[in-house]
């Protein structure tokens, strides 16, 4: 019995999908707008979002090329008094024992390095010029994602602790002292001394900077810098900083990392920890927070705007399905006459309505993809990754398509399933 009920439940389906496709067939104007309507709303939710997301992940790479979740921390002047030996216009300067200190005591943080910057002449077998001279510890590499071209390496350890003489340039360094031919392992004289360049940054573009693009920079350890090139004038001699660059241990501590470092280093100055006058921060994290939630807003914004679209297209296949429950309503009172249960009728227009919405939904999402993958074939702009399909678009889409595809078949299946088949037949 249980095998002659599927295979009757089976030659069920294959009518109601063949009436299916005939009564969609026989309409083929309606059925074709109607479907634009869906396809059009599956389309533009793609379109708006995958856009946003290319938006998001352009700004994401601009945001990496400045660094990985990273501080930078200047001295400045106090604009609070209070307490003992706090006054407004009080200077504070960092040290490099400011640097050993937050190692020491700053528990969030992950890496930090000082930093010393000057402007100074570099000259090449080729050419000359002045260029912006950093002295960075090894951990500043990885939090300002220097990145190399191949046959090159990062400032070491032992480099920076035997101040030796090596150097990393920027691209356009390159360009301009070895006429765009690869600069690795030869020598410059920075500022009167010989560096041995042991590495080329890749081309990055920076949407952002604290002293200028890197590309435009020479990077060499620390306590070379601080040894050939101490900051003139400077109060604390070769211990005095230009800046120093932290980063906490999870982007999570990023506020928490900043207070920390506040809190120690306004305790070894004499300062009101919650002055941001007398030590400035940028703080990459938090901003990093306020872009995503502007980039997260704009995302909802504009899956609204084409959730209601599909919406839209889904009232139209209910209207048209309605339409059609009227204009059978003889059809549905003779099928119901010789014998169709009021489930068969149900099942028809239901099916009838689902296959609207299902063939417009595949062709929307296969129109939308497409769309994208011919955007993504034009050149690249500035602050735009291209058109970024992810699968959780993928799924949300579908979703939706199946969500507005049942509410738009129940009404009016239910409509035609509780026809009257005697008042059906006066129909004309």
């Amino acid at each position: 019995m249980t095998t002659i009920g599927s295979f009757h439940s089976s030659i069920q389906i294959m009518e109601i999908l063949s009436q299916t496709y005939r009564n969609l067939a026989a309409n083929k104007t309606r059925s074709f707008l109607t479907m634009f309507g869906i396809a059009w709303g599956l389309i533009c939710l793609i379109l708006m979002t995958s856009m946003g997301e290319g938006m998001w992940v352009a700004q994401k790479q601009k945001m990496r090329a400045l660094g990985q979740n990273i501080m930078i921390v200047w001295g400045g002047m106090t604009s609070k008094g209070g307490g003992e030996g706090i006054r407004p216009g009080k200077s504070v300067r960092l040290t490099l024992d400011d640097y050993f200190i937050l190692r020491e005591k700053a528990t969030h943080l992950q890496r930090l390095s000082p930093e010393v910057q000057r402007s100074l002449p570099a000259v090449s077998r080729i050419n000359n010029g002045t260029f912006r001279i950093h002295g960075v510890f090894p951990d500043y590499m990885q939090m300002r994602t220097i990145e190399l071209v191949s046959g090159g390496r990062h400032i070491n350890h032992g480099d920076n602790s035997n101040a030796l003489r090596v150097c990393i340039v920027g691209d356009e360094v390159r360009d301009q002292l070895f006429s765009n031919k690869p600069a690795t392992g030869n020598t410059i004289m920075v500022g009167g001394f010989p560096y041995l360049i042991i590495g080329e940054l890749v081309h990055k573009v920076q949407n952002s900077n604290y002293s200028g693009p890197d590309k435009t920079k020479i990077f060499i350890p620390f306590y070379s810098m601080v040894r050939d090139f101490p900051l003139p004038n400077a109060v604390d001699g070769k211990n005095e900083l230009s800046n120093m660059i932290v980063q906490p241990r999870s982007e999570e501590l990023g506020e928490a990392a900043e207070m920390q470092v506040r809190r120690i280093l306004a305790g070894e100055k004499g300062f009101d920890p919650l002055d941001k006058d007398a030590l400035q921060i940028w703080n990459t994290v938090t901003e990093a927070r306020f872009v995503k939630r502007i980039f997260d807003s704009l995302q909802i914004f504009l899956g609204v705007v084409a959730v209601i679209t599909l919406v839209l297209g889904g009232v139209g296949v209910m209207n048209i399905m309605l339409l059609a429950v009227g204009e059978r309503n003889r059809e549905i009172g003779l099928c119901k006459a010789v014998g169709a249960t009021t489930k068969r009728v149900l099942m028809q227009f239901f099916a009838e309505s689902m296959a609207l919405t299902v063939l417009a939904g595949f062709a929307g999402i296969f129109a939308g993809w497409s769309l994208c993958a011919l955007i993504n074939q034009f050149p690249k702009i500035d602050f735009f990754a291209g058109m970024i399909v992810t699968p959780e678009l993928a799924l949300v889409a579908f979703g939706f398509l199946l969500l507005v595809g049942v509410l738009s078949s129940i009404y009016p299946a239910l409509m035609a399933a509780v026809v009257d088949p005697i008042e059906a037949l006066r129909h004309e």
